[in-house]
């Protein structure tokens, strides 16, 4: 009687062992559920092009991209990406467009130069662009007017530059645009 008693309670407590190992390995994949490869690499472009490593919050990318400094990730999509008065020095990326899922992107108030990269009109979803208070110059890209969904777009204090492009005039969800510190006509 005591053998099979002891048979049972082995078998009761390797169960019991096997359901918690099987519940942690749930809770640690839904915990570092992850975004697109291409989502990932977009980000990490953005560091790299704008010498993340002396960001003022830098990211630990051995990390779950969720828990980056100023990444937003709902539903393993990125959909805000802040990085406003955090040291960026450096040009974006034209993988800056693979993020199509942001729906709000700020980068005000750092030291990004170059050019907007015309991948920025494959973020589709956006509905928030501050660029505000960079170096940033040359012309506005045309593909800016694909952003329908935007709400605010937000570039001046910037070297830009040139005729302001007539597709901007398709953005009909535009409540707030502020250009000011410029160099644009048209």
């Amino acid at each position: 009687m005591f053998v099979i008693r002891l048979i049972t309670q082995l078998k009761y407590t390797t169960m019991k062992t096997i359901k918690l190992t099987l519940l942690f390995c749930l809770i640690t994949t839904l915990a570092f559920c992850n975004i697109s490869t291409k989502e990932k690499n977009a980000l990490l472009a953005i560091c790299n092009a704008t010498n993340g490593e002396n960001w003022t919050v830098s990211w630990n990318t051995n990390t779950p991209v969720s828990t980056w400094n100023g990444v937003t990730v709902e539903q393993d999509k990125v959909v805000a990406l802040d990085l406003s008065f955090n040291n960026l020095v450096g040009t974006l990326p034209i993988e800056i467009g693979d993020l199509v899922n942001l729906r709000t992107l700020n980068l005000f108030r750092n030291k990004i130069t170059g050019f907007i990269p015309s991948s920025i009109g494959n973020l589709v979803e956006l509905q928030e662009l501050n660029i505000a208070f960079n170096s940033l110059e040359g012309n506005l890209p045309n593909s800016i007017g694909n952003l329908n969904k935007l709400v605010k777009l937000e570039l001046f204090m910037n070297r830009l530059e040139g005729n302001i492009p007539c597709t901007i005039s398709g953005l009909i969800n535009l409540e707030k645009l502020e250009m000011f510190n410029n160099d644009f006509h048209g």
